[in-house]
């Protein structure tokens, strides 16, 4: 259809087959309708194309917004799926009728704006599973402020911390990456109709009429830099790629946790496999395929930013193949939020195997530190180097921390500061008792009960805040869909 002018022989098939963007387009069929209704509204009302030849062309779209893409002829040779969609058209009207379908616009204007209205709806669906992965984590810690457990740096024993102040940590990390996904839908949420090829046209339309039944917020202002540009997707994909780094942290951990080794959680068998061989294995599998799908995602990312480099103003074909590997980040994300926040509804912590963990590697070490400099006034150094030499001491002689005493830390003071330094054996007591050392830390933050019990208010509050955000910005788009397709049937008639 496009060829019949400029060229005089068709396409070679292998060619037509490789560029075209078809199969690929299916994801963006019902967003390219849209922007077709809204365009044809909007030209009749500014009596580009007339009420008669407006109403033609709308009764075709509508009708192929009912039978859905499968009313399409999907052959390689027209290229995507804009061109089927006008061929649609054309058939159902005529040449005359339905070839001023495309007045006053190009595919290039079109497709970045369908792309954008089918990405908007993308991230609520990542939103909406990372804010219930959100929730389960808020869950299982309101259930387990008091449950202690090491918390880790280097993968070693570093300070006493407890359950809960873990999972908040996971939560507040995925809860940034929401907001994140924010900023990304905003930046998507503006409408490119309008800049045609890349320099407009000199047709008399109204941009902000087609946005505004788009339900998009603004217009991108630069008709060249609209055309040209996909920084909305590399926005998206950066976060989504951001999301999956915390996704399969959380997943590693888990990993981890429930690993004999550790035996600090039990991961339930819903979301674990055995061996076809090994009849004694409990695999995490989900948490494996999580951690493996970042992968993917931050690939997608990567190939995202090559297909960009270096290319000129305005539109390229190379765009071509950046639209499948942002849909596949949101839709790896998507699930991987999905399945993560059922997976944490089903764990539970082994709450012995937690504190014991914490007991036998010196966690509380910090603390005696700490100790030291508030009792007997050490400066910070001397203290860390007392403790550490308390530690070793112990550690060689096969004594755990509970064994630590008053001839210890003489021993180690008199050998870093040729001194000894007393403390009553109350106080040593009391800075090795993990249950008091987490009290101590009742910061804003800190593993307190008192204190994750105040993360996690802020917590449920902010997933409060963003999905009522949320509920808005989808009905705004139900809201401007159903005015659209309300209008389109209404000039039709």
């Amino acid at each position: 259809m496009l060829r019949k002018g400029r060229f005089e022989r068709p396409m070679e098939p292998l060619a037509a087959e490789y560029t075209s963007s078809m199969q690929a387009d299916m994801r963006i069929f019902y967003s390219v309708v849209q922007v077709n209704l809204a365009h044809i509204i909007m030209l009749a009302e500014r009596r580009i194309i007339t009420e008669q030849d407006a109403a033609a062309i709308l009764r075709a779209l509508y009708e192929l917004h009912e039978r859905g893409v499968e009313g399409l002829d999907l052959r390689p040779e027209l290229d995507d799926i804009h061109m089927a969609v006008e061929e649609f058209v054309i058939k159902a009207t005529s040449e005359e009728v339905g070839g001023k379908l495309n007045t006053a616009k190009s595919r290039n204007d079109q497709v970045a704006t369908a792309i954008r209205l089918t990405l908007r709806k993308g991230l609520f669906d990542v939103e909406e599973r990372l804010l219930e992965l959100v929730g389960a984590l808020v869950a299982l810690a309101e259930k387990n402020t008091d449950v202690i457990m090491p918390g880790y740096t280097h993968l070693q024993v570093a300070q006493p911390t407890t359950f809960a102040h873990w999972l908040t940590a996971h939560a507040s990390a995925i809860i940034r990456d929401v907001e994140r996904i924010d900023r990304a839908y905003d930046a998507a949420n503006s409408c490119v109709m309008g800049a045609c090829a890349l320099a407009g046209t000199s047709f008399p339309i109204d941009r902000m009429r087609v946005a505004h039944m788009l339900g998009f917020k603004r217009i991108d202002e630069n008709t060249m830099d609209a055309i040209s540009s996909r920084d909305f997707a590399l926005q998206a994909m950066s976060s989504l790629a951001i999301a999956m780094v915390n996704l399969s942290r959380l997943a590693e951990e888990l990993m981890l946790w429930g690993s004999a080794e550790f035996d600090m959680i039990e991961l339930p068998e819903e979301f674990a496999a055995t061996s076809s061989i090994m009849p004694q294995k409990k695999n995490p599998v989900v948490a494996e395929l999580v951690r493996a799908k970042a992968g993917r995602v931050f690939g997608n990312l990567s190939g995202a930013l090559a297909v960009m480099k270096a290319l000129p103003q305005s539109y390229n074909l190379d765009f071509q193949d950046l639209t499948p590997l942002l849909w596949n980040s949101v839709d790896e994300t998507r699930d991987s939020a999905g399945v993560m926040a059922k997976l944490i509804g089903a764990i539970e912590p082994n709450r012995e195997t937690m504190r014991k963990r914490a007991e036998g590697g010196f966690a509380a070490a910090t603390e005696l530190a700490d100790t030291l400099v508030r009792k007997v006034g050490l400066a910070f150094r001397d203290a860390h180097a007392i403790v550490g030499k308390m530690v070793a001491r112990a550690t060689n002689e096969g004594r755990g921390p509970g064994e630590l005493n008053i001839e210890d830390l003489q021993a180690a003071s008199k050998e870093v500061l040729n001194k000894e330094v007393h403390l009553k054996p109350e106080e040593l007591k009391e800075a090795l008792d993990l249950d008091k050392c987490i009290a101590a830390r009742d910061l804003p933050g800190g593993p307190a009960p008192k204190a994750v019990q105040g993360q996690l208010k802020t917590l449920k509050q902010n997933v409060k805040n963003h999905a009522k955000l949320m509920r808005a910005r989808r009905r705004a788009i139900t809201n401007a869909e159903v005015k659209l397709l309300k209008e389109a049937r209404r000039r039709s008639r």
